[in-house]
């Protein structure tokens, strides 16, 4: 019994730090600061479904009642961003999406290390256009357009490396 409610804190507890991880590759202070708010109203949502599942299984127990508690809709995921370049990406996730102060939930400014992967929160439903170079000063943006619902991660690769992997040698 021991062992069982041992697991499932450790469970509970990493679930938790993973959740709360943001990517630390934003460098712009208005999408860092959209990104802490989004995370924090999505861990809110998280705990108030948790404690009202914890409730009504308590309530259940004693009553011998079984009301289920419906939980509140998922408004907000986390997506991963990789990169599958051997030079740094800067990138820019750009959406029609607004949030709370009439600000679109765009990310921006996001500077990746080559081979590396970032998390990102984002709307659910919403469909980003992500802009991508690794360049700083290339005239041209690579695009991939995703939607939230469907994507879990986007990979990026510029098209240079693209083509240059395909080369007959």
């Amino acid at each position: 019994m021991k062992f069982i409610s041992a697991a499932l804190i450790a469970t509970i507890l990493i679930s938790i730090v993973l959740s709360c991880k943001t990517s630390g590759y934003i460098t712009d202070r208005e999408s860092i600061q959209r990104q802490k708010k989004m995370r924090s109203y999505r861990t809110g949502v998280n705990f108030a479904d948790a404690g009202l599942l914890f409730v009504s299984t308590i309530g259940a127990a004693f009553t011998g009642v079984n009301v289920y508690a419906e939980p509140t809709s998922r408004s907000f995921k986390m997506f991963r961003l990789v990169s599958a370049s051997n030079d740094t990406l800067f990138v820019n996730m750009v959406t029609d999406w607004l949030w709370k102060d009439s600000a679109y939930c765009d990310i921006r400014e996001i500077i990746m290390p080559p081979l590396q992967k970032a998390k990102v929160i984002v709307p659910l439903g919403a469909t980003y256009n992500i802009y991508f170079r690794n360049d700083f000063n290339a005239p041209d943006d690579e695009k991939v357009e995703v939607n939230t619902v469907k994507v879990r991660k986007a990979t990026l690769i510029p098209q240079k490396e693209l083509q240059q992997q395909f080369q007959p040698k």
